[in-house]
């Protein structure tokens, strides 16, 4: 059974006053903080709960992080189409590839545990092409909770944890936003981060005109800001249709026969895409199959390829 009882039904919008407008560039550091406050308290309300379609959402917002990232920083060609793919296809054991790796990390950011914990700092920045020894990820770790520990705004928080990556690595911007995530969730008090940052910062939005500042330049703090003001607001629109498009998917359970819809069903609500041949307990191949056309012709599912094999499916 569908339970769609975990938070208000449809999330919150955040008022109009929240989105920053006009030029950016004409807003101070203080302005930037505020429109990011505004938008952070509208998205608290979800961050904090864990509704049926959480799993979704934050894989979707981890998609969108790791194809800035593997584009922008580590100049990369895959968009978020080759991410999926990369990932939702892959066979148990097999290598995701560079790019896919990217994604695998920032799913880890959006996952259960500590992102500060050594030996997970040390995969993650493996991951993200900037290797750090067990020694190295410690220091590092260190380093990020004492950001977090000084009481200062979250985005400040964030902006100086990226800052103290690039300090230990300067080529490890990727890693730097991944950190500042993770300070962002920890000064919020959000139970699981959500990776936010990088899927924001390359918009021109976001940037404004000119060059984009990187962590510990002039500006940098403004620009964070300002990135998570437009990035706590798309996230939250991100789950209103996710809640809405969980709605029309209980609406069509009982229309269904297979037995094991309701696994299937959990599948869909969990992650931003569930392989045509992916084995579900209690659904054959072919019965797979069916049901996911079948969510499909009653506008509960989306095919996410248009492709004729290899097909993912999402809400």
């Amino acid at each position: 059974m569908i339970r769609l009882d975990s938070v208000p039904f449809p999330p919150a919008r955040a008022p109009s006053w929240a989105r920053p407008s006009g030029s950016l560039r004409d807003l101070s550091e203080a302005e930037a903080l505020y429109f990011a406050g505004a938008a952070l308290s509208a998205l608290d309300s979800v961050a904090k709960t864990e509704p049926p379609w959480a799993g979704a959402w934050r894989a979707r917002l981890a998609l969108k992080s790791a194809a800035a990232v593997a584009q922008n920083l580590l100049k990369r060609r895959e968009d978020e189409a080759a991410l999926r793919d990369a990932v939702a296809l892959a066979k148990p054991g097999q290598d995701f590839g560079p790019a896919g790796k990217v994604y695998t990390a920032f799913r880890t950011l959006s996952g259960p545990g500590d992102p500060f914990r050594p030996k997970r700092l040390a995969v993650v920045a493996a991951d993200l092409q900037a290797p750090l020894d067990l020694d190295g990820a410690g220091d590092l770790g260190g380093a990020l909770k004492e950001t977090v520990a000084r009481g200062r705004p979250a985005p400040s928080a964030a902006a100086a944890a990226s800052e103290a990556v690039t300090k230990i690595r300067a080529d490890a911007e990727p890693l730097a936003l991944f950190c500042a995530d993770a300070a962002l969730a920890r000064a919020l008090g959000w139970p699981v981060a959500l990776p936010l940052l990088a899927g924001e910062l390359f918009s021109r939005k976001s940037s404004g005109d000119g060059r984009r500042p990187r962590p510990g330049e002039a500006g940098w703090g403004k620009q964070v800001a300002l990135a998570y003001a437009r990035a706590a607001l798309a996230a939250l629109e991100l789950a209103q249709d996710l809640s809405r498009r969980a709605e029309k998917l209980a609406e069509a359970a009982p229309k269904l026969r297979a037995k094991g819809k309701g696994r299937a069903l959990e599948a869909l609500l969990g992650d931003d895409a569930v392989a045509a041949a992916a084995p579900i307990p209690g659904l054959s191949d072919r019965a797979r199959r069916r049901l996911f056309e079948r969510l499909v012709a009653l506008g509960a599912a989306r095919e996410l390829t248009g492709r004729p094999a290899f097909r993912l499916y999402g809400l």
